[in-house]
């Protein structure tokens, strides 16, 4: 009889790590591990960069071993992807962090996220790169061993936020012609979230997602994995098993107790057993960040310096451990983090920028305030500066300098996410300046 066993020995495993998984040549012939992560993508616009925690993730997931790697989807931003040269910029920088997979040749599956198909360039650029080479769908099973892999995409165009029409008659079919003893589901968004989230599950089309996990069910279907929301949940709905892994990166959600951790999840397979580890990881970078806000600059120190030794180049542990200097008072260290980062970040209006919104994260207003002040000096029509700023006073409660401010930047958005927030903003304000 299948055992299914699922280690969550949180706290455990944020002290001293995870040691439990024995190494690949310990493991029997017929076993194998695999790997699942997701939203891995910017937090926002204002660091396009691959988030530092990401690398992490990818370190960890490499020394594994596994077999494979999937991935839940949201790989890239994509608010911004309005041009081929764009697309391709910003999943080439997904590749790059990647490359420890791709060199020791992992086999890496990816489901389409939400975000990939914010443009029209995105979209493409996501299909052309990550589509089945088979079928040319992006959509698509294959078996490893004895279970059998089925990646969905919940967002194709004109069906997003729901598995419908050819790509469901498509998978009452594989699922009809398998025999695998563990039949392992991917994609995007989850079927189920709690309340507060249940609008980016695809609970929005709930007759659609019914038919979806029926279907599922009749089959058996061991477990779902998803992504979207940004936490780690584990949860079992009319039989039907389904985790929410998506902390690779992307801004989280809610409190640890909410799962609202950094992590990945590595599956062992052994022959009619399964063994579910849940693997939290946790960030030098927010770490720092926080003993910034709990002014214990000298941890904040250490932290940023462990980070800026796993990446080198990489702008947030710089910014962080350049700040930290400022903080201690360290002159000669500061000024040369502040060269340093100029040359990361390629000009020093947007070094400016990058602490000022990196101030503005960490609660340090008045550092803030002259590090954008600065930079709109240097740059009196930049959206993401006066944008900033409005932030910032909307921090400190100058409702009117706020309002001022969010006029400037919505007189100089060009996205209409952005135009909508302010727009919000502006008269949420307006209605409590009175």
């Amino acid at each position: 009889m299948k055992r299914i066993f699922f280690t969550l020995s949180i706290i455990l495993l944020l002290l001293f790590g995870c040691h439990a998984l024995p190494p690949a040549e310990h493991l029997e012939a017929s076993s194998y591990n695999f790997v699942v992560i997701g939203d891995n993508r910017p937090i926002h616009k204002f660091r396009p960069e691959q988030p530092y925690i990401f690398s992490r993730v990818v370190k960890k997931a490499v020394s594994l071993n596994p077999a494979l790697i999937l991935n839940v989807g949201d790989l890239v931003l994509c608010f911004d992807t309005t041009s081929q040269n764009k697309a391709v910029k910003v999943f080439n920088a997904f590749e790059k962090v990647v490359a420890p997979i791709r060199e020791k040749k992992i086999p890496l599956y990816i489901a389409m996220g939400n975000h990939s198909a914010f443009s029209e360039f995105g979209r493409k650029k996501f299909s052309r790169r990550y589509k089945d080479i088979k079928t040319q769908k992006l959509y698509y099973s294959f078996d490893v061993n004895n279970s059998h892999f089925i990646v969905l995409c919940s967002e194709l165009k004109n069906e997003e936020a729901q598995i419908s029409g050819e790509q469901l008659a498509w998978l009452k079919h594989d699922l009809e012609n398998t025999a695998a003893k563990n039949i392992f589901v991917v994609l995007h968004r989850p079927l189920y979230s709690n309340a507060t989230h249940d609008r980016y599950s695809l609970g929005i089309h709930p007759e659609k997602r019914d038919t979806l996990a029926e279907l599922l069910k009749k089959h058996n279907v061991t477990m779902v994995f998803a992504g979207h929301i940004h936490v780690y949940n584990y949860s079992v709905i009319d039989g039907l098993s389904q985790t929410i892994t998506a902390g690779a990166g992307a801004k989280l959600k809610g409190t640890v107790e909410d799962g609202g951790f950094y992590h990945l999840i590595n599956v062992i397979v052994s022959g009619d057993n399964l063994d579910y580890r849940l693997i939290p990881l946790q960030s030098e970078v927010a770490q720092a960040t926080q003993m910034i806000r709990e002014q214990r600059y000298k941890g904040a120190l250490s932290m940023a310096e462990k980070a800026v030794e796993f990446l080198p180049e990489h702008p947030m542990p710089n910014i962080v451990k350049t700040i930290s200097h400022k903080l201690l008072c360290q002159d000669a260290a500061y000024n040369a983090g502040f060269s340093k980062l100029g040359l990361i970040l390629g000009s020093r209006k947007e070094l400016l920028f990058r602490l000022g919104e990196y101030c503005l994260e960490a609660d340090l207003q008045a550092l803030s305030n002259y590090y954008l002040a600065e930079s709109a000096a240097l740059d009196k029509n930049s959206f993401k500066v006066w944008y900033h700023y409005a932030k910032l006073k909307e921090k400190e409660n100058l409702f009117p300098a706020a309002i001022e401010k969010y006029r400037k930047a919505l007189s100089l958005a060009d996205n209409p996410y952005y135009k909508n927030i302010i727009a919000k903003k502006i008269k949420k304000l307006e209605n409590k300046n009175g």
